[in-house]
């Protein structure tokens, strides 16, 4: 039964008494000691879920129903008990309090009042979504145009850098599989063992009981792999750093990006309530300038950076940035999905190639996915940090662990990338042929250096639909990179080159490239 608040002498008492009582349920236990109308929320180790869970308890108890805005500037349990005594009652607020901040009053004036009549079919049909209609639009238009769609091909079988398609073999260069490990016959009997041993799932989260050898095996290899205290495999890639920047910074928080950072990095800094600033692509001295100006302003400041940008085929002098850091007291977060397997003498990545100690950074992110030839992302750094967010991280916490089968595969990969660095030399040099002889013919390559992905820039998306499809006639399959993507003046066609590619599949490819652009 909803509280009524009129029959109470002191209304404020009475809702003080409730949200301490729901904070408590959904704080943790050894900090209840700290509770008080002034603490927190963030302090009492209360997440946007578990003040969310509060919230709507409360809405039970009060008959009352919350406006997203009046939850903006909600910092304490007093702020909490002021919210709910001004809009309870009999003299309850009709108006959000003048104590918002101004973005969330003009936030709450401008919200529209409930229209009269009937609810528009856009509204809850989803086959009139705008977006859907105006993204089939697109595709129509690009039918129309007599440009075949160049997304979703359907590989019927990949055998090293051979890909059936329609019956027909062409060479690929759409595979992450830089090493060529994914079919290294080690990597497989490894994964077919696993399943025999732990099934292909592992059915359950890492922390409450899909945790299981091989990932515990993949965990220490990966750190000591990478020169770092700790590591911890992720699922998913994406998921580890769309999750980890919300996870981590809050509202007291700046996470400065590069710009052309990958989705994830920039959805994660979205989706956190953090401040958030880019700068301009591998310009270590723009990091600078902000943060001269903006550090003081903030609890925590990150700059992420990735080891390899996997639009550009370019990388970052991390050097440079580890000093950035380290003069304005910031942190360092190093995407290495590209890089990892690629940089470095051995592979180990940006450390390795620019002789950095890994400990100069704060986190350093990457995949199993790419050259590691598996399905997965991790975290590594310092072990006491590495322990906490095994613990709390939502992409770890609450999905599905990596599977055996991918746990294993990543980990005999890992071993024998360790075992043949020959293979990172021979993929090297496969890259620089590429990238020679796509420049002896004239081809825009934009800023790829000394990785192997390289862009051709044409331009126009269209153009790049239709090179790719010529290709693709030529029996070379290669993915053009179209706008909202990149920027329509760097509309692209992109090349992954691996050690697997022969130096012949790699003349005739450019040769074919030079032939549809003529």
């Amino acid at each position: 039964m909803a509280i009524v608040l009129e029959d109470r002498a002191d209304p404020r008492t009475a809702i003080a008494e409730a949200v301490l009582t729901e904070v408590r349920e959904v704080m943790p236990k050894d900090l209840v000691s700290q509770l008080s109308l002034d603490s927190s929320l963030l302090e009492l180790g209360l997440d946007s879920i578990s003040i969310m869970d509060v919230v709507n308890r409360i809405e039970k108890q009060f008959g009352m129903r919350f406006r997203e805005e009046w939850l903006y500037d909600m910092e304490t349990c007093a702020d909490l008990v002021e919210c709910i005594a001004r809009h309870t009652g009999p003299n309850a607020a009709s108006e959000p309090p003048a104590s918002l901040s101004p973005i969330a009053a003009t936030i709450a004036a401008e919200t529209p009042a409930a229209a009269p009549g009937p609810i528009p079919e856009a509204h809850y049909d989803v086959r009139l979504f705008p977006e859907c209609v105006a993204f089939h639009q697109r595709l129509a238009t690009t039918a129309a145009a007599g440009l075949e769609n160049p997304f979703f091909r359907t590989s019927q079988r990949v055998r090293h850098r051979v890909t059936t398609i329609e019956g027909r073999e062409v060479v690929s260069y759409t595979s992450f599989d830089y090493l060529g490990l994914s079919g290294h016959p080690a990597v497989i009997e490894s994964a077919k063992a696993a399943i025999d041993q732990f099934g292909c799932s592992a059915s359950a989260s890492r922390l409450v009981g899909g945790n299981h050898a091989l990932l515990d095996e993949l965990d220490e290899e990966l750190a000591q792999f990478l020169g770092t205290e700790c590591a911890i495999v992720f699922p998913s890639g994406y998921g580890t750093n769309a999750s980890l920047f919300g996870h981590l910074f809050g509202e007291q928080d700046l996470i400065l990006y590069d710009e052309l950072a990958h989705n994830s990095i920039a959805q994660g800094a979205v989706l956190s309530k953090a401040a958030r600033r880019s700068f301009a692509h591998n310009d270590a001295g723009a990091a600078d300038e902000l943060l001269r100006d903006l550090r003081s302003q903030y609890r925590r400041v990150v700059v992420a950076i990735e080891g390899v940008y996997s639009m550009d085929g370019d990388y970052p002098d991390l050097g440079q940035f580890v000093e950035v850091k380290h003069r304005h007291r910031a942190l360092l977060y190093v995407d290495e999905a590209h890089s990892v397997g690629v940089m470095g003498k051995t592979g180990r990545g940006l450390c390795e190639h620019f002789g950095v100690d890994p400990a100069e950074g704060d986190l350093w992110m990457g995949t199993i996915s790419k050259a590691l030839a598996s399905g997965g992302g991790y975290l590594a750094g310092r072990e006491k940090l590495m322990r906490y967010l095994q613990y709390t991280v939502p992409s770890f916490v609450f999905a599905t662990a990596c599977s055996p089968p991918n746990a294993a595969a990543a980990l005999t990969a890992l071993r024998v990338l360790r075992d043949e660095p020959d293979r990172v030399a021979q993929l090297r040099d496969r890259s620089r042929l590429f990238l020679k002889l796509a420049q002896d013919r004239g081809l825009d390559t934009g800023n790829s250096h000394d990785t192997p992905i390289v862009p051709i820039i044409l331009g126009n998306s269209a153009r790049c639909i239709q090179v790719s499809h010529e290709l693709l006639q030529r029996g070379v399959n290669a993915q053009p990179i179209l706008y909202p993507a990149v920027r329509e003046s760097a509309a692209r066609v992109r090349f992954f080159i691996t050690a697997e590619h022969t130096e012949e599949q790699i003349v005739r490819t450019v040769d074919a490239l030079a032939e549809c652009l003529a």
